[in-house]
């Protein structure tokens, strides 16, 4: 009977059950799953977790209490949990008694795609959604790590911690809770560690969730930070909002926080990140999730944080806070699995009673043997009888039951003290430290294991601290996989670290490394698209970067041949090859290129420090930067690189100023001395390729440009002397340098060498460095010859031992003072500009005077100074991009080589100018030689005569003041064309609608278009032409068969409106229009003002190059030189059409060079150290930090007092309940005395005696 009572009431809730979803199956739309389906066949993530990722449901309904189930329907429970009208319409339903069968998950359950995925969005809380998904409690652990990194995108960590502790809410002290949220979001942003909780919003959890949350509210780091939570799916509430019965998942899914718990439920925590909310099928069960949880944290720490073989498994460690029973098996399993554990003391539970055991057991040091090798380990030493206060402790926080077996498993906990860290914030306020220190003292055996932890976590302090001890010594060679690891993770102060250590670059850095490095530029960064960009322009295929992809990418972005990998062959375009483990022999200039190519700043200027040639290489950065900014339009990467590039700047001009003030002639050397990796470009040439006008403006560069100007002459010579000096030839008013020389004392050779600045002569054949044999033993060939050698030195020797200086004199030297006027760059530029004029008013006469169809003697001189011009502009165009003497022409096609001489030629706006000044008057001398084309020569002949005078301009940029002028005529230009855009739009507006008014129906004519453009043009300079819109009378007609025949005797119409429109256009373009042009000029002159001084210098720097290569005569004269250097150039192959500033050094002297500069550099860098740390915003932030800790203190001295002060109340509170107790028994002593009158005896009073508080 009673099995059939049972079935019979089962039928009764199936048929309800049913009933209740056929109602609910009325508001289903139809069409809606259709748009579900859609939805899910268009989602990756939906398809992929439908297909690998599976939940449970109850299979069997078994009823949990047979009794209970009989008084309602409602209250018939499965032994899943669920009441029978929520299970499956085909559940099969257990005819027999509980008491006959039993109710297991794993076979009572049938496994299905999960319906509970998608994203979270909470209610109430911020707009970012959470991802989420119900899964098995035995899924794969591969298909889980699959969904998190792969699905999801989740990064790898660094570090893994497992926070366990209270579930229920508990009250953590404000200052531990403090701590625990700091170290929470510095773990989070140095390591971007995973933090894995329960992800509920109750306990030592909803902790875990407010520390997301203030990482999120900081917002300065780039490191995601992942908060998971694993809880268990039957114990979370207001689950149904997160189920979709089709199989799309929710996007979002809107979810509540109600407050309170039903059972074992509990909402989620709306600021973890990522939830996986494990299901057996049952509902209201506590501890499920804790093995699955065990198992993918394992899987996790089994995963390496990279692919490199100098990376390790993904660090754990878990993080107990307060706790009870169900976090002790949890604590037990890790110390078993080698899993460090830190216990958190005061925050109560098992927390406090792991850190009294901890605390309390003796230390006994064991020597292991492991792998041949031994190593000391610490064990905790606890006696078998447990102490009565540790006993009192497990009672209350573990239960009174089991205490004995308690005791074992927290003595087993304890026993491998590596693996237990206990935290006292009243010892140290920082867990993150605390975390990291855990990991290494549990690897303390293991230093490079320990290394790559610390590496992983960035934390260089204790890395100083507890591995790169004083006794420890690195292995060469040993550091070099981490190195690489370092560098690649933009490590900047490990680097500087294993650098400090000894650590080899040289030997670290091969081809290989090299190209590795290389290979890890992102696949959407601005340098991939470069490097992409060259291989396109130079039909080169595939993904490989390559050394000469990097070579051509620095050539295309600063025009400077970058030759600093010298181990590689020129002609090896792949990254395989015999070459690949050779070092390289620049490798702290390799690893500064790639660093400034990646925009990794501190680690630029760490190799920079450590590097050579500072100067030079930081105006390389500077150009690369600006180059590199100006070829993206992400405005924030655009203002990183021009920040970068500017910072640069900064550390040249720096440099440069320390050289200068330390020794000026040295400066200048520096200044023009060849480097062989630039292509033999020299600081100078890489400034003005850069565009550094800055650099070009500083004091050592414009003392060198004003020594190069004056070549010879005396600085002391002014300006009104070498104004009238032309006047006189410069034979009486100009001042020489003096010139001495040296006489071997034996010998009666002599040798001149000047003490002039660091100058090489100039035309002709020039003398090369020469040592001290060669002084002695070679006849003078040029009396104007400058040594740089002897500028610096022997600057301060007076005498030569075995030689004695004398002075030049007699007819050597009124030879060698004429030659050092007529080459000195500012006399050739004076006698160029007298020259120009002379051809300017030689030009203007033949073409107002003498121009006819005979050509007159103006006329030929005309054509043979303009011949000599070009021939100049040729000089120019093959001076340009020269070739190496040993270079074969079979190396670099010679189109290419065209090209990039013109390139260089063109970038320069005068070229431009002059090569279409002669392009007009080869038209014009074409045209004229024609009589029927004479007129038209003439006017092209004007023209090219107007380009002339235009030409002068060029000279202006010698004066300070009309220099910069040039530049704001060019900028306004600019400004002018685009203004011009805007106004034609007003002026076709309004010519075209009021003659379309006044003149309806024209003839469509050439002349048309004048007439209607006219207006609208002249009317912007005052012309309103009153006169045509006020005709009328005999002086026009409105007859159709007259004007069409005449158009100017048309009468116009609608007056009044072509007026008023008049009026209108008038306020636009003459006022406001113009007015807009006048504050873009005005906005043009400021900009260009404030840099006046700069863009001067800039210019005249150029200015200065262009004499210093011209020849000493002018045009026409010039003429037989440029026969001699274009023979030259033919003989030479390419060369020595220009001359080179840069100074031929010995290898001595180089070397010499390059030390000195190394060693400003690094007292530049050192000063610039201590600058910062006595900065004031340094000393503030260190005070800062004082304070806080001294506030800390006190605050910590103020709860003591507060604890006294209520300690001191509540025994002045029992001292007067004791009174109170002792008064009334006194009272009752006596009454009951009084009762007994038989006795005479007197029973003496009771008294208390207590001491005061």
């Amino acid at each position: 009977m009673q099995v059939v009572g049972h079935a019979r009431a089962v039928g009764h809730l199936r048929i309800n059950r049913e009933r209740q979803m056929a109602r609910a199956s009325r508001f289903i739309d139809p069409s809606s799953i259709g748009q579900a389906d859609e939805e899910f066949s268009q989602s990756p993530e939906s398809r992929w977790i439908r297909k690998k990722i599976k939940m449970r449901e109850c299979a069997r309904f078994l009823a949990a209490d047979l009794e209970k189930s009989f008084k309602t329907e409602k209250d018939t429970l499965c032994c899943c949990g669920l009441p029978f009208f929520k299970h499956n319409r085909f559940t099969a339903i257990a005819n027999s008694p509980p008491s006959a069968v039993t109710w297991s998950w794993k076979t009572d359950t049938n496994v299905l795609p999960t319906n509970a995925f998608g994203e979270i969005e909470f209610v109430g809380y911020d707009e970012i959604q959470r991802k989420y998904v119900r899964m098995d409690a035995e899924t794969k652990m591969g298909d889980v790590l699959h969904l998190l990194l792969d699905v999801w995108d989740m990064k790898k960590p660094n570090l893994l911690i497992s926070v366990i502790g209270g579930t229920e809410n508990f009250r953590l002290k404000s200052k531990l809770k403090d701590i625990f949220r700091r170290g929470m979001i510095k773990a989070s942003k140095s390591t971007g560690a995973w933090i894995i909780s329960g992800g509920m919003n109750s306990g030592v959890m909803k902790y875990v969730g407010e520390a997301m949350r203030d990482y999120w509210l900081t917002a300065a780091s780039t490191v995601p930070a992942v908060a998971l939570g694993i809880a268990n799916w039957g114990s979370v509430k207001n689950r149904e909002d997160l189920q979709d019965d089709f199989g799309s998942g929710l996007w979002p899914a809107t979810y509540t926080l109600i407050p309170g718990t039903e059972g074992n439920e509990k909402c989620l925590d709306p600021n973890h990140t990522h939830f996986l909310l494990v299901d057996n099928g049952t509902t209201n069960q506590n501890g499920l999730e804790v093995k699955f949880r065990d198992e993918l944290e394992r899987q996790i720490a089994n995963t390496k944080t990279g692919n490199s073989q100098a990376d390790v498994n993904i660090p754990m460690i878990r993080l107990l806070i307060e706790g009870g029973r169900d976090c002790l098996e949890s604590v037990q399993t890790s110390i078993r699995s080698g899993i460090p554990v830190i216990v958190v003391k005061w925050s109560g539970g098992l927390a406090d009673l792991l850190a009294s055991v901890y605390e309390s057991a003796k230390v006994q040091q064991v020597v292991e043997k492991l792998q041949g090798a031994s190593r000391m380990r610490s064990r905790s030493v606890t006696d078998n009888i447990i102490p009565s206060k540790l006993r009192r402790a497990i009672e209350k926080t573990l239960g009174s039951n089991n205490v004995e077996g308690y005791w074992n498993i927290l003595r087993e906990c304890v026993y491998e003290r590596e693996l237990v860290t206990v935290f006292d914030y009243h010892k140290t306020l920082e867990i993150d430290v605390a975390i990291l220190k855990s990991l290494l003292k549990a690897n303390k055996d293991q230093e490079f294991d320990q290394l790559k932890l610390a590496l992983a976590w960035n934390r260089i302090d204790i890395a100083k601290s507890e591995i790169f001890t004083e006794d420890k010594i690195w292995p060469p060679g040993s550091l070099h996989e981490i190195l690489y690891s370092a560098i690649k993770q933009d490590r900047v102060d490990f680097v500087d670290l294993f650098l400090d250590c000894g650590t080899s670059l040289k030997d670290f850095l091969t081809t290989e490394r090299l190209l590795m490095l290389y290979s890890t530029i992102p696949d959407h960064s601005l340098l991939k698209e470069l490097i992409c960009r060259v291989k396109r322009k130079h039909n080169c295929f595939g993904t490989d970067v390559t050394i000469k992809d990097i070579k051509r990418l620095i050539k295309m972005l600063i025009d400077i041949n970058v030759e600093p990998y010298a181990t590689r062959p020129a002609n090896q375009t792949s990254q395989f090859g015999s070459n690949r483990k050779k070092e390289s022999k620049l490798p702290f200039e390799d690893l500064f290129l790639w660093s400034v190519l990646m925009n990794r700043q501190d680690m630029a200027k760490l190799f920079w420090r450590q590097g050579k040639d500072a100067t030079a290489y930081a105006l390389l950065a500077f150009g690369i930067l600006n180059a590199m900014a100006t070829k993206t339009d992400d405005t924030e990467l655009r203002n990183s690189l021009t920040r970068n590039a500017e910072e640069f700047g900064d550390l040249a001009m720096g440099v440069l100023t320390e050289c200068f003030e330390a020794d000026e002639k040295k400066t200048n050397v520096l200044l023009i001395r060849r480097h062989e990796q630039f292509g033999e470009a020299n600081c100078l040439k890489i400034a003005v390729k850069s565009d550094n006008k800055q650099f070009i403006s500083h004091p050592a560069c414009q003392d060198f440009f004003r020594n190069v100007w004056m070549g010879n002459l005396a600085l002391e010579n002014g300006t009104f002397r070498l104004l009238i000096s032309p006047v006189f030839l410069g034979l009486f008013l100009l001042k020489v340098k003096e010139v001495y020389y040296y006489v071997k004392e034996d010998q009666s050779n002599k040798s001149i060498r000047s003490n002039s600045p660091s100058i090489r002569s100039r035309h002709g054949t020039l003398e090369r460095q020469m040592n001290l044999k060669r002084l002695t033993s070679e006849p003078i060939r040029s009396s104007a010859y400058c040594s740089v050698k002897d500028g610096w030195s022997r600057q301060n020797s007076e005498s030569i031992e075995g030689y004695t200086k004398k002075k030049l004199q007699g007819i050597r030297w009124h030879l060698h003072r004429i030659k050092s006027i007529y080459t000195a760059p500012v006399m050739i530029f004076a006698h160029s500009v007298i020259a120009y004029f002379i051809f300017l008013g030689i030009f203007s006469y033949m073409l107002l005077i003498e121009f006819s169809p005979e050509m007159g003697s103006c006329e030929i001189i005309i054509f043979i100074w303009i011949l000599t011009l070009m021939i100049e502009e040729m000089r120019q165009f093959c001076s340009t991009s020269q070739v190496k003497r040993d270079e074969e022409f079979t190396r670099v096609a010679l189109w290419q080589k065209f090209l990039k001489k013109k390139k260089e030629y063109w970038s320069d706006s005068w070229n431009k100018v002059d090569v279409l000044t002669i392009g007009l008057f080869i038209l014009a001398a074409i045209l004229r030689f024609c009589p029927e084309t004479i007129s038209a020569a003439r006017v092209a002949y004007s023209f090219c005569l107007m380009s002339f005078f235009f030409r002068i301009l060029h000279v202006f940029t010698v004066h300070k003041e009309l220099g910069p002028k040039i530049i704001m005529i060019r900028r306004m230009m600019i400004d002018l064309v685009f203004f011009l855009i805007i106004l034609m739009v007003f002026v076709l507006s309004y010519s075209i609608s009021t003659y379309a008014i006044m003149f309806p129906n024209s003839v469509l004519r050439v002349s048309l278009i004048r007439q209607i453009l006219r207006k609208g043009y002249w009317t912007l300079y005052g012309e309103l032409f009153l006169e045509e819109y006020e005709a009328g009378g005999e002086d026009c007609t409105y007859n159709a068969t007259i004007y069409a025949t005449n158009p100017q005797r048309r009468c116009p119409e609608e007056r009044g409106v072509a007026t008023l429109l008049m009026a209108v256009y008038v306020l636009f373009a003459n006022v406001l229009l113009l007015n807009i042009l006048i504050a873009m000029f005005s906005n043009t002159f400021q900009k260009v003002q404030e840099n006046t001084d700069r863009l001067w210098h800039y210019m005249r720097c150029s200015l200065i190059y262009e004499f210093y290569n011209k020849p000493f005569l002018p045009a026409p004269l010039s003429l037989p030189i440029y026969i001699i250097l274009m023979i030259k150039w033919v003989l030479n192959r390419g060369c020595g059409v220009c001359l080179d500033l840069s100074p031929d050094l010995s290898e001595a002297q180089d070397r010499e060079i390059m030390q000195w500069e190394n060693v400003i550099a690094d007292a530049y860098t050192q000063r610039l150290k201590r600058d910062r740390e006595n900065s004031m915003e340094t000393k503030v932030f260190e005070i800062s930090e004082r304070v806080e800790n001294i506030a800390g203190r006190i605050s910590e001295t103020q709860s003591s007092k507060d604890i006294v002060h209520h300690l001191d109340r509540r025994m002045d509170s029992m001292e007067e309940k004791i009174s109170s107790i002792l008064q009334f028994l006194n009272a009752e002593r006596n009454r009951k005395l009084l009762n007994k009158t038989e006795k005479n005896k007197e029973i003496p009073a009771v008294t208390f005696r207590h001491k005061s508080y």
